[in-house]
C-alpha cells in the first residue's frame, strides 16, 4: 500500500456471476460465481499482477475494471469516479483512458484491415483528426513499438506472432491511456520473443507512466515485473499485497502450491513440490466455507463452516486463511 497516494483503480466488494442454462423445465435458476467479493487497489504507474489457475475469474475481474463486464454488486472507481454508477456516455468518455492488450495477437487483429486501419481505429472513433495527422501518429507509434512506419500499408498476415503483438500494443497505446490491461500478452508467443515484448512494455510504461494490470500464469514473470500481486482461486482473493513479501513468505496454502510450481534452474537447490489433492469443485456449487476446501493440504474443520476474512499479516500483505488467523490469535494471547 502506498501511503498518501490515491489509487487509480479501486474495487470494493465486487461480485460477478453468469446464468447457467437449465437442464430441464422449472429447474431453479443457477449461476456461475465468477468473481466473489473482491476488493483491491491499483496505484498510478505500477504493474499489478493477477495470478491463478485457468477459470478462476482473472479475465472477468479485469473486464470489470474496464467497464466491459457489469457487476452484480460492489463498486469500481477510476480516478475517484465510480464506473459502476456511470451511464453509457460517461463510461465511454472514461474508457478513453483505458485499453487492453489481448492474449492472442492472431485473432485480435482483423485480417482484412491494414496495419494503418487497425492502429488508427481508436483515433477515428474519438474523432477530430485529419488523415494526415492519423498517419503521422500511427507511423510514430509503430516506431515506438519496434516496427517501421513503412509497415502501415501491410496486413497482419505479413507479420510474425511477436510483430502482431507489437501492432496490438501500438493500437492500445495510440490514445495514450492511463490504464492498460495486459491479458497474458506473451502466452501465445514463442518463448524466444517473450523477453522482447516484456521489455517493450516496461520501456513504454516508464516513458508514458502507464498503469498495468498484468494477468499471467508465469509467476517468474510476475515476480520480475510486478510491484504488487493478487492471487485468485475460484473467484476469491487468497492472498494479496507486495510482490516481494508474498514471494518471500507465501502464507496461503494455495499460494505456496503455485510458488512450488515455478521452474527453477538451480539443480543443487532442493525444491519440494506442493501437490494439491482432491478435485476442483463446481463453480455453480462452490464449497460453503473456504473455496479451497477439499484441495487444501492444511485444511481445518473450521474451513468448511464459512469464508475466512482477508487479514493483514504485515504491511501490504493480506491473506484469507483461518489457519493463519488462529496462529495470530495464539500469538496475541
Amino acid at each position: 500500500m502506498r501511503k498518501n497516494e490515491k489509487p487509480l483503480i479501486k474495487l470494493e466488494n465486487v461480485s460477478v456471476s453468469f446464468p447457467v442454462k437449465n437442464d430441464f423445465p422449472f429447474q431453479k435458476k443457477r449461476y456461475v460465481r465468477a468473481v466473489t467479493d473482491v476488493s483491491m487497489e491499483i496505484y498510478p504507474g505500477e504493474t499489478f499482477g493477477l495470478v491463478g489457475e485457468s477459470g478462476c475469474g482473472k479475465s472477468t475481474l479485469a473486464n470489470t475494471t474496464l467497464g466491459i463486464q457489469k457487476v452484480d454488486s460492489g463498486k469500481i472507481f477510476f480516478e475517484d469516479q465510480e464506473l459502476t454508477a456511470m451511464d453509457k456516455k460517461q463510461l465511454k468518455a472514461a474508457r478513453r483512458s483505458m485499453q487492453m492488450i489481448f492474449q492472442d495477437p492472431f485473432s485480435s487483429l482483423n485480417p482484412r484491415f491494414s496495419v494503418y486501419e487497425i492502429i488508427s481505429e481508436p483515433l477515428r472513433i474519438v474523432g477530430g483528426y485529419t488523415r494526415e495527422q492519423m498517419r503521422e501518429l500511427v507511423g510514430n507509434m509503430l516506431q515506438e513499438v519496434g516496427l517501421s512506419a513503412g509497415d502501415m500499408d501491410r496486413f497482419p498476415s505479413d507479420f510474425s506472432g511477436g510483430q502482431k503483438q507489437r501492432i496490438g500494443i501500438a493500437r492500445a497505446l495510440i490514445l495514450k491511456p492511463k490504464y492498460l490491461v495486459c491479458d497474458e500478452p506473451v502466452s501465445a508467443l514463442d518463448v524466444s520473443v517473450h523477453a522482447q515484448i516484456l521489455n517493450l512494455l516496461m520501456d513504454l510504461q516508464d516513458k508514458y507512466h502507464i498503469t498495468y494490470l498484468f494477468i499471467s500464469h508465469n509467476l517468474a514473470v510476475v515476480k520480475r515485473i510486478c510491484s504488487r500481486v493478487l492471487v485468485m482461486y475460484f473467484g476469491k482473493v487468497m492472498e494479496y499485497g507486495d510482490v516481494d513479501k508474498i514471494f518471500a513468505n507465501p502464507v496461503h496454502p494455495y499460494t505456496q502450491a503455485l510458488m512450488s510450481a515455478i521452474f527453477d534452474t538451480d539443480i543443487d537447490h532442493k525444491h519440494e513440490r506442493v501437490r494439491l489433492k482432491g478435485e476442483v469443485p463446481s463453480p455453480i456449487n462452490p464449497p460453503i466455507g473456504c473455496r479451497f476446501c477439499g484441495r487444501c493440504p492444511q485444511e481445518l474443520d473450521r474451513c468448511k463452516e464459512g469464508d475466512p476474512p482477508l487479514l493483514e499479516i504485515e504491511e501490504d500483505h493480506y491473506v484469507a486463511c483461518f489457519r493463519h488467523g488462529i496462529v495470530e490469535a495464539e500469538t496475541d494471547g
